[in-house]
C-alpha cells in the first residue's frame, strides 16, 4: 500500500535530481567532443589557450573561480553549460600571431592537419557512443529465452500453427540462443520463406514460412524495412475486462480490469496458464482469486492500495458465449482479456464521434474477429485510408460502424508528439516479460552490440535529418533545447543507469552528427572551408569568412530560440504551473 498527495495526475516535478543527471550528461559529452579538438591540437603542437565546458566566463562561488591553468592553457567550467570551446593561437582570423608563435598557431598548420583538429570533435563524439553501449549491454545478465511469449492472430505464425510455448530452436539452419537472435534472423530473411524448427512439448517440428513487413506506425521506417513472423517473447497478461454486466463473471462480482491471480488455488503468471487451468476445470464452478486497485479517501490524501479478493464463478456451456468472447471447450465465462477494452477515449477522433466509449470492447475490423491490440494495428496498417467496418461491444450489445484511419496525434512519456493511423482510443498494456535465461557470451554479445546499436543509432539519427528536409517530421517536434534535454534526462534516469547510459550513447552520436553539419561556426562549417581552400588552393578572404561567421552565428541564434520556444510550450507547466 502507498500513500500518493492529490495533484494532477501526469504533471512530473522538477528535482534536483534532474538537474544532476543532466549535468553529468552534457558534462561528458562536451568533455568528450572538446577532448577530441584539444588532442589533436596537442598532437600538432598547436598552442590551446583555454579548454572551457560551457559558454561565458569561469563560475565564481565567491573567492573560488572554478578554473586553472597548466601550462600554456586554461581549464574552467563556465556559467552556461550547454555547450563548450577550445580556443586555439590564431584560431581567430582576425587576431594578429606574433611570428615567434605562427609555427603554433592554428591558422597557419597544413589544411590536413587543420581538417583533423576539427574533425576531431565530432569523431571524439561518436567514438564515446561504442563504450557506452558496451558498458549498458555488458549490465544485461539475463537474456530473452527463445520462447514464444504470444501468437498474433492473423500472422504468418498463426498460420503455421505456431504455439504459445513453443521454443524456437534453429532459424534458416542458425542455431538461435535467446529471442534476440531469433528476431534478428527473421529480419535477416527480408521476407523470404525460412525453415523454422521448433520444440512443443519434447517434439520437434520444421515449419516454413514468410515474414510480413512489420508495421512502422509513424510512417518513418528510420531504421528501414523491418520483418515480422507474428510472435512475441511477452506474454499475454491476466487483467480482464468483462463481457455483459450479466454475465458469469459480472454475477460472481468481478470488474472490468480485475486481474486474475489464481484458478481453483492455482497461481497463474499469463493468460495462457489461466487458459490451461480453466480448460482443466471444463464447466465445473470456479474458485478465481482477483486483484483489484482501490483507493481509499483518508483526509488530505488518497491511498492507493491493491486488494486481493476471491470469487465463485459458475461458468456456463461454451455454445452460450456472445460473439468474440473468450471460451474454453466446454465452457464461457464472461471475462477475456483486457487488450481490446477501450481505457480511454481521445477526443476528437473517430471513436469518440461514433459513440465509442471507455468499457467498450473492440470485437472485429472487416469481418476478422480481433484478439490482440496488434492484429487491429494490422488491419489498420493493410487499409490505412479505406474504409473499415467495426464491430463494437458495449454492455453487452453489438453495433457496427465504418470508419476511416484518422492521424492520432498524442504525446509520449518525453513529451514528443507522436503520429499513428487509428480509430482514436488507448488500450490497456496487458503483457508480463517472457521467460529469462542467462546472457550467453556476455562478453562476446556486449562487444557485437557496442557496434550494432551504433550503426542503428547512426542510420536513425541520418534518416532523422531527412524526414525533417522531407517535411514528414515537424521541426517544431523534432528540435529541442536545453529544457528538452534537462526533462529527458531525468525522465529516463528514473528507469536506472542502464537506460540512462543508452540515451547518453544515443546524445553523443547526435551531437556527433549535428556538429558534421556543414553550417558556419560548427565543425562541420569550419570543414566546408578548408575543403574550398584546398580545391582553389587559396583560402577564402577574411571578408568572405565574417560575413559566413555572421550568417552562421545568425543561423545558430534564431535555431537556439526556435528551440528555447518549443522547451517553453512543451514544459512550461512543469516551471510554472
Amino acid at each position: 500500500m502507498r500513500m500518493a498527495r492529490r495533484r494532477h495526475a501526469g504533471r512530473p516535478r522538477v528535482t534536483m535530481t534532474n538537474l544532476l543527471w543532466f549535468l553529468i550528461l552534457i558534462g561528458v559529452l562536451i568533455f568528450a567532443h572538446e577532448s577530441g579538438h584539444f588532442l589533436f591540437a596537442k598532437l600538432f603542437r598547436v598552442k590551446v589557450l583555454t579548454f572551457s565546458l560551457g559558454f561565458g566566463g569561469a563560475i565564481r562561488l565567491g573567492r573560488f573561480r572554478l578554473a586553472f591553468t597548466r601550462g600554456e592553457t586554461e581549464y574552467r567550467i563556465s556559467w552556461f553549460p550547454i555547450g563548450g570551446f577550445v580556443r586555439m593561437l590564431g584560431e581567430d582570423p582576425t587576431q594578429e600571431v606574433d611570428p615567434a608563435e605562427r609555427q603554433r598557431s592554428f591558422s597557419h598548420q597544413a589544411a590536413w592537419k587543420r581538417a583533423l583538429i576539427i574533425f576531431g570533435g565530432p569523431m571524439f563524439s561518436l567514438l564515446l557512443a561504442p563504450p557506452i553501449y558496451f558498458a549498458y549491454h555488458l549490465t544485461l545478465s539475463r537474456a530473452a529465452a527463445p520462447v514464444v511469449g504470444l501468437v498474433i492472430d492473423g500472422s504468418p505464425a498463426a498460420q503455421a500453427g505456431i504455439l504459445p510455448g513453443d521454443a524456437v530452436l534453429r532459424v534458416g539452419g542458425t542455431p538461435t540462443r535467446t529471442f534476440e537472435e531469433v528476431e534478428d534472423a527473421i529480419n535477416d530473411s527480408e521476407g523470404r520463406p525460412v525453415e523454422l524448427e521448433i520444440e512443443r512439448g519434447g517434439e520437434k517440428r520444421a515449419l516454413r514460412l514468410a515474414a510480413q513487413p512489420a508495421i512502422d506506425e509513424t510512417g518513418l521506417e528510420l531504421l528501414g524495412r523491418q520483418w515480422d513472423l507474428g510472435i512475441r517473447h511477452e506474454r499475454r497478461g491476466t487483467i480482464l475486462g468483462l463481457v455483459s454486466p450479466d454475465s458469469p463473471a459480472a454475477r460472481a462480482g468481478m470488474k472490468g480490469w480485475d486481474e486474475l491471480a489464481a484458478v481453483n488455488g492455482v497461481p497463474v503468471l499469463d493468460f495462457e496458464e489461466a487458459r490451461r487451468e480453466l480448460e482443466k476445470a471444463k464447466d465445473s464452478p470456479l474458485r478465481l482469486s482477483l486483484r483489484r486497485r482501490v483507493e481509499i479517501p483518508c483526509g488530505a490524501v488518497t491511498l492507493n492500495a491493491t486488494a486481493v479478493i476471491d470469487v465463485d464463478l459458475q461458468p456456463l456451456p461454451a455454445e452460450q458465449a456472445p460473439l468474440g468472447a473468450f471460451r474454453t471447450a466446454h465452457a464461457y465465462f464472461g471475462f477475456e482479456p483486457i487488450d481490446l477494452f477501450v481505457r480511454e477515449v481521445i477526443p476528437g477522433y473517430p471513436a469518440e464521434q461514433n459513440g465509442v466509449v471507455a468499457g467498450d470492447r473492440i470485437l472485429s475490423a472487416n469481418g476478422e474477429i480481433l484478439t490482440s491490440i496488434e492484429q487491429f494495428r494490422n488491419v489498420l496498417a493493410r487499409h490505412p485510408r479505406d474504409s473499415i467496418r467495426i464491430q463494437v461491444r458495449h454492455q453487452g450489445e453489438v453495433r457496427e460502424f465504418s470508419f476511416v484511419p484518422a492521424i492520432i496525434e498524442d504525446k509520449d512519456e518525453l513529451r514528443q508528439t507522436q503520429r499513428i493511423r487509428g480509430l482514436g482510443f488507448k488500450p490497456d498494456a496487458n503483457r508480463v516479460s517472457g521467460l529469462t535465461i542467462p546472457r550467453p557470451d556476455r562478453l562476446a554479445y556486449a562487444g557485437r552490440m557496442a557496434f550494432v546499436e551504433f550503426g542503428r543509432t547512426v542510420r536513425m539519427n541520418v534518416m532523422g535529418f531527412v524526414r525533417i528536409f522531407q517535411g514528414r517530421v515537424a521541426a517544431s517536434e523534432a528540435v529541442g533545447g536545453p529544457i528538452m534535454i534537462f526533462h529527458v534526462a531525468g525522465k529516463v534516469a528514473e528507469k536506472g543507469l542502464g537506460a540512462f547510459l543508452a540515451m547518453m550513447a544515443f546524445m553523443s552520436i547526435l551531437l556527433g552528427l549535428l556538429n558534421l553539419l556543414p553550417v558556419p561556426l560548427l565543425d562541420g562549417g569550419h570543414l566546408a572551408f578548408i575543403l574550398i581552400e584546398v580545391l582553389r588552393r587559396r583560402p577564402l578572404s577574411l571578408q568572405a569568412r565574417l560575413i559566413a561567421s555572421y550568417v552562421g552565428l545568425a543561423l545558430l541564434a534564431a535555431l537556439m530560440i526556435f528551440a528555447f520556444g518549443n522547451d517553453l510550450r512543451r514544459y512550461w507547466s512543469d516551471f510554472f504551473g
